[in-house]
Order: C-alpha cells, then structure tokens, then sequence
C-alpha cells in the first residue's frame, strides 16, 4: 500500500509539473571544446583529491578561476579531525549585493589503493568542477547585475559527507540568506550512456515519468527551488534531454546527498545539477572513475546550458520599451 500511495503521489507531481522531462537530440560539440574539458578533468585527476595531495587541485583550481578574472579567495576552516581545509572562492561583484551561487566539491572519495592505483574520482566530482571552470571562463565579463559567486568545496566526501565537517557547511553558515537569491550545486556531470535501460528505475512506475535511458542530465530540489530549477531545466532541455524533479521534503531523501543539502536550512533556494551520480554510474567510489570514462560532448552540452542560465539570471536583459 505505501508503494501505491507514493507512485499515485509521483503521478500528481507529475500532472503538477513537478516531476518532467523531456527528449531532445544532443547538439554536436566542436572537439576543442571537449579538448579543454578533458584537460581539466585529467589535471584534477593528476593526484589523489585527497590527503597531502589535494593541493595539486586546489592550486589548479585557483589559477584557472585567477586566469578568467575572478576575484579568488580561500576560506579556510578546520575539521573535527584537526585538519586545515580550505573552499576556493571566485567572485564576481554585481550592482546589487544579492548573489548566485554556483558550487562543485573537488575532493575524491579515499577508497584505498588497489594495485597501487588510486580513485581518481573523474566523474565524482572532477567532471563538476571542470564545468564549473569552464563557467568562470565564459560567464560575461561586464559587471553582473546580481553577484555571482563560483565556489570548489572541500570535505564533501566521507568521512566529511552528513556532517557540520562539509565546506558547503562552513560556507553556507558564513553566507547571509537574504542576499543570497539561490545556490546551484554541480555534482557528477560526466557519465552518460545511449543503451536502453541505462538509467535504473528507482521505484515502480518510475518509467511513466522519468527517462530509462541514462543520456539526460537531471535538476533537482526542493518545491521552494522549483523556479531556479525550471531556469536550469529549459535552458538544459534545448540541446539535450533532461529531467527535472521538484517535490515536497526532497532535502530529507537521496535527491539532497550533495552540497546543496547544506543551504536549504538557511531557506536558500537550492537545485543540484546532476548525472544521477551512483544510480547511473558503477564507477561511483571505485578505482575505475577514470577521465576515459566520461562523455565530453554532454559535458560541454552541460556546460553551455549553465552558462546561458547564469547568465539570463545574474545579467538579466533590460526590459524593452
């Protein structure tokens, strides 16, 4: 009965437009553009994101986001464990003081090594932080009328993950709620597939709502996030398929296991952008998350969508006479 209960409840957001998607062939991507992708992935993925290491990414990090024109700051913080860790934070200030903010964490998961091989955590979570790059690369370089704000998080993985340890964490307490217009959290972005029944069902009925082919990108939140998702979600759905998925108490399911679960206690409006992570990908938290196994072409497709996002939002067009 409780499975009955929930699929009629899905079937409601659904007719409600809370739950959609929609299918559209993906555009071609020149290959430069998936070249400058691949190289931000392999360069994260130089090292392990994790330990003494992590510094190769976090220098990597901030020299691109310098190279764009950023204003680059670290925000230091120290765990329960007694470590040092540090959020790298490029902003962009705007007319009005009320920003955007747009995130990815740039730690890997440490799984041990097997074989003397490392996770190299390419999909979870260099894919995100590439695009988010790629971002502070193309977003307009005139004065924004909101200020936008690109953040790398650390700590996000285990043993950090559910726990006041999280960047987002520190962040978002440091953040002023009401100056902040909404938190878009970029989590796995790279892993996408054309076979049939890629894309696991996650509980029955899922297929009368949800694609089952797993070459969509998704957008996901809470129903007071619904309008920062529909911006993402049309923007996504013009050049390739795409679902988006906005229900009641989703901070309190799976749909919140990243970093935006830290904003939504404050009442930021915040979405998470999304390959479905370990629903799609059985690379997740394992030494086989390599750069070889990402799709680039939807990565840029990713990347454009955002940035047009952003951009419509934080230099919205002035209205016409």
């Amino acid at each position: 009965m409780k499975w009955i209960a929930f699929i009629l409840s899905c079937i409601c957001l659904s007719a409600c437009g809370m739950i959609d998607s929609h299918d559209t062939p993906a555009i071609e991507i020149p290959a430069q553009e998936q070249n400058v992708l691949r190289e931000h992935v392999q360069q994260l993925c130089a090292r392990p994101r994790y330990g003494d290491t992590i510094d190769h990414a976090r220098d990597y990090i901030e020299k691109r986001f310098r190279a764009a024109g950023w204003q680059v700051s670290r925000q230091y913080f120290t765990t329960s464990y007694g470590e040092k860790r540090c959020n790298i934070c490029a902003v962009r200030p705007g007319k009005k003081e009320t920003r955007y903010i747009i995130g990815a964490h740039y730690d890997a998961c440490d799984i041990g090594e097997d074989d003397g091989g490392y996770n190299q955590g390419a999909d979870d979570n260099a894919s995100a932080v590439a695009v988010l790059l790629e971002l502070a690369a193309h977003l307009p370089a005139t004065q924004p009328d909101y200020t936008v704000e690109l953040v790398a998080w650390d700590c996000e993985e285990p043993p950090y993950f559910n726990t006041p340890d999280m960047g987002s964490a520190h962040h978002a307490a440091a953040c002023n709620p009401d100056q902040v217009a909404g938190l878009i959290c970029l989590e796995m972005l790279g892993y996408y597939s054309d076979e049939p029944d890629s894309q696991p069902s996650i509980f029955p009925g899922y297929a009368l709502m949800l694609p089952t082919v797993g070459n969509f990108v998704a957008v996901v939140g809470d129903t007071d996030a619904r309008d920062l998702a529909r911006a993402l979600f049309d923007s996504l759905k013009q050049d390739m398929p795409a679902a988006r998925i906005n229900i009641p108490f989703a901070h309190d399911t799976e749909l919140y296991f990243s970093d935006h679960r830290n904003y939504y206690p404050y009442g930021i409006p915040s979405v998470m952008v999304t390959d479905t992570a370990m629903l799609r990908n059985d690379h997740y938290h394992e030494n086989t998350d390599s750069p070889d196994t990402l799709d680039y072409r939807c990565m840029a497709i990713v990347a454009r969508a955002i940035i047009r996002s952003v951009s419509t939002l934080a230099w919205p067009a002035p209205p016409q006479k």
